[in-house]
């Protein structure tokens, strides 16, 4: 049975490994460009593989095996959903970015669950191809500078715009991979 609540975090060895392991790789071998093709490629990956759903399948709500970085009580979530937080988070993580490249504050204070989706409902995937779009756009546009201003992330480090933006790549692989658990599942539910 799935537990918890929405921002109780990740396993300690989880949370560990990501903060002392990868946050630390991808600082030391990414570039701007590295991370934005990488977001680039998970995102069309996802959107490939719930356009071979139907909206009846996205919808459906299954409770998957324990993911890496997937804390808890997401784990009943539909594919919907996932898409529907990506987007919440992915729009939140763009407004971070616009005020650190500004070296501006960015004052509302973020938490995991206030990104986490509001409701299973249709017509997320269209939504996700808007952001996607809407992502590319700002990235292009973006000044490709470090800022010395950060915002800190809810589990981990303070971020500067760029760690932000290798956080799309990342937590957009990470739900890739739930939504890859998801289809599992629906397939197994068949």
């Amino acid at each position: 049975m799935v537990q918890g609540k929405p921002g109780d975090g990740l396993p300690r060895g989880e949370f560990l490994l990501i903060r002392l392991l990868l946050i630390p790789l991808v600082r030391t071998f990414f570039t701007w460009q590295i991370a934005f093709w990488l977001f680039k490629r998970e995102s069309r990956i996802i959107i490939s593989l719930l356009e071979a759903l139907s909206e009846e399948e996205r919808l459906r709500q299954v409770i998957i095996n324990k993911t890496f970085a997937i804390e808890d009580h997401s784990r009943q979530f539909s594919l919907n959903m996932v898409i529907e937080h990506l987007c919440i988070a992915g729009r939140k993580v763009t407004g971070v970015i616009t005020a650190l490249s500004q070296e501006s504050e960015f004052t509302e204070i973020v938490t995991i669950a206030g990104v986490k989706p509001f409701a299973n409902r249709s017509g997320t995937l269209d939504d996700f191809k808007s952001f996607v779009e809407e992502y590319k756009t700002f990235f292009t546009a973006l000044p490709k500078r470090h800022s010395k201003m950060t915002k800190p992330h809810p589990w981990f480090y303070s971020f500067n715009n760029f760690d932000w933006n290798a956080f799309m790549y990342m937590h957009t692989f990470i739900h890739r991979r739930q939504i890859q658990a998801i289809i599992k599942a629906l397939k197994e539910n068949r």
